[in-house]
């Protein structure tokens, strides 16, 4: 995930060292290098699988309370997102600095914590820590670990075997660190020492050098627009493909494209004839290529910072996807037990990405997702069962669902709607504003939920939605799809009939409604 915060806040003062203490440590001796050089391992890190677009997690604490947290070589910084600390009623105070993500600007809100801990690596005492204040999605994870955490030390990555080490080196500054039996490319690497020490290093794309990173909070590999242009790709030449927009931090969502790729090469590695995504975004930006989880899903990574290079190894299997597909990973981690991949999968059934579209399998995904306790999947499983008239039975759902997603923007709307329905409209009201009091901005689409509680009318909800051209189409045939459902609810029957006359011709094929969260990851992705 690209994040650059500007100003930069101070890095919390995690004392990774002190992990020493907690176990023997292995010492791992490098291939035929002099005793003298030896590689201490500090820890090693379960990586699991989470949210829609599985990104890589580690488990946590905030408050001596669980939590779920995203490893992101790609973020200057450790941040929390808004649904963690709305989730624990935390009480945030205003920094006046913001956040730069593919989704433009977001607020940057701070936050006094008793206690902060990535697995068994503590913050120190009553760490303050800066929350996220605007994304495109509900993200599953409760904070986003950055560079100054995870290169600290030397960093070992290995999301195929799901699993992040951290070594000490004793006298290893001019070793070769070769600690696996694949061939490895060893690159090195500078730093922007101003905002992250995530290493920087020069790739070869379509013959044109190009400055690239690690980012493995981003869910494809990616070029930045301007990037692709100077290699010669063309976006809207023969084989490139217009995806759905890509959205993180920020409210707004950045155009998305698949383009051919002739060679890019890292180091002694020339991968060819490629698919790599393109993203056209207005905000921030560190470098032209940004390696993101399938890179690292086919490669294993020794971020050797008491070195500065990087030592790569190709694992085997297609280095960059289309992020479209059904891939055998995520079946394994579906059919192995992980709700979030059940409800990636349902995501995948229902909408015909790289798979057939077979609205039964995304059906029983959904339900098994929903049963084993994915929030979205209760989210969307109770606005289906609303929409079909199961008013017992969704209501509930989307009521637990809302208690670990309270910073959803759409649930609420889908709760309110389900209520009415049900003769509940007094309660609806005292929920939506109870849920809009917990939320800190005020963005799209909080003038549907204005309009919900009678502060403004049709109109002016139609001229909310058109003011920013972007977005405008995309939120009026939204707006009008919420109307419907309003009239509909009041029984408003007429009303509610011209509506859906008005999203037949002008937004064909009708909007769906968007996955919990209010926009499904596209692309790159938290």
């Amino acid at each position: 995930m690209m994040i650059s915060t500007s100003p930069s806040f101070r890095a919390l003062p995690f004392l990774l060292a002190a992990l020493c203490a907690l176990s023997a440590p292995a010492r791992v001796h490098a291939e035929d290098t002099p005793p003298k050089c030896t590689y201490v391992e500090v820890a090693k890190f379960p990586i699991r699988y989470v949210g829609q677009s599985l990104a890589p997690a580690v488990d946590g604490t905030i408050n001596d309370t669980p939590a779920t947290m995203l490893i992101d070589t790609g973020s200057d910084q450790t941040h929390m997102t808004m649904n963690a600390a709305t989730r624990r009623d935390l009480h945030l105070s205003m920094t006046g600095r913001y956040v730069e993500g593919i989704g433009g600007l977001s607020r940057l809100y701070a936050v006094r914590l008793k206690d902060f801990a990535i697995g068994p690596a503590h913050a120190g005492r009553r760490p303050e820590l800066t929350v996220i204040g605007s994304t495109t999605f509900t993200p599953a994870f409760d904070a986003i670990v950055g560079a100054p955490f995870l290169l600290q030390a030397d960093l070992e990555l290995d999301l195929r075997a799901k699993q992040m080490k951290f070594y000490r080196p004793l006298e290893c500054r001019k070793t070769e660190l070769l600690l696996w039996n694949e061939d490895t490319v060893v690159l090195p690497f500078g730093r922007n020492y101003g905002k992250s020490p995530n290493p920087h290093f020069t790739v070869v794309v379509n013959g044109k050098e190009m400055d690239a990173l690690i980012d493995s909070g981003a869910h494809r590999s990616f070029m930045m627009l301007d990037a692709a242009k100077k290699a010669g790709i063309d976006v809207n030449g023969p084989g490139a493909v217009r995806m759905g927009d890509s959205g993180g931090i920020g409210s707004d969502r950045a155009p998305h494209w698949i383009a051919p790729v002739k060679t890019l090469q890292i180091g002694q590695e020339t991968i060819s004839n490629v698919e790599l995504g393109i993203i056209d975004s207005q905000g921030s930006r560190t470098a032209d290529l940004y390696l993101g989880q399938d890179f690292l899903r086919t490669h294993r990574v020794l971020f050797a910072m008491s070195q500065e290079k990087l030592y790569i190894a190709y694992l085997g299997g297609d280095v960059f996807t289309r992020g479209t597909g059904l891939e055998p990973w995520m079946r394994a981690e579906a059919d192995g037990g992980n709700a979030d991949a059940q409800y990636a999968l349902a995501q995948k059934y229902a909408n015909g990405l790289g798979v057939p579209r077979d609205p039964l399998q995304a059906g029983v995904w959904l339900d098994m997702a929903a049963n084993g306790g994915q929030p979205n999947a209760s989210l969307l499983r109770g606005r289906r069962q609303m929409l079909a008239g199961q008013l017992d039975t969704a209501i509930p759902q989307l009521r637990h669902a809302l208690d670990l997603l309270p910073a959803d923007r759409l649930g609420p709307l889908w709760l309110y709607i389900a209520r009415v329905r049900h003769g509940e409209a007094g309660l609806a009201q005292t929920e939506l504003e109870a849920a809009l009091k917990q939320q800190k901005e005020d963005d799209w689409p909080a003038p549907i939920a204005d309009f919900y509680r009678g502060k403004i009318n049709a109109a002016r909800l139609l001229e909310e939605a058109g003011k920013d051209a972007k977005f405008a189409h995309a939120r009026t045939c939204m707006s009008n799809m919420y109307m419907a459902e309003w009239h509909d609810a009041r029984g408003d029957a007429a009303e509610a009939s011209a509506l859906k006359a008005t999203l037949r011709s002008n937004c064909a094929p009708a909007r769906k409604p968007a996955p919990a969260g209010g926009a499904a990851p596209a692309g790159v992705t938290p």
